[in-house]
């Protein structure tokens, strides 16, 4: 799949989970245990079904990218701050290990 797929499939992502007011979004890093993508709203976690658990590596390259991840070792630290469909989407990432669950939080907006 093409960079600027997993680009616009990865905001996406995070424009879907904002507007739903998700209090926690996790990629997992660990393809083939499940869904790629769920999120928290509400104490109820959701999942994606798409996209395909293969992609999460790709997912989670494509939001180290967004929060300016460096090249250190883990864990790692970032904000995500893009403008989508006329929305700012704002999250703080975090990830503990390289090949890990990446977790986002929202920022208060």
């Amino acid at each position: 799949m093409s960079d600027d797929v997993i680009g616009r499939t990865t905001k996406l992502i995070l424009f879907q989970a904002q507007q739903d007011h998700a209090t926690e979004l996790v990629v997992c890093g660990c393809p083939g245990t499940g869904a790629a993508v769920c999120y928290k709203v509400a104490e109820n976690w959701h999942d994606w079904t798409s996209p395909h658990p293969e992609l999460a590596p790709a997912i989670i390259r494509e939001i180290g990218k967004l929060a300016a991840f460096t090249k250190r070792p883990c864990p790692k630290e970032g904000l995500i701050d893009v403008p989508y469909s006329g929305v700012r989407v704002l999250w703080v990432v975090r990830m503990a290990s390289a090949g890990g669950d990446c977790i986002l939080s929202p920022v208060e907006q």
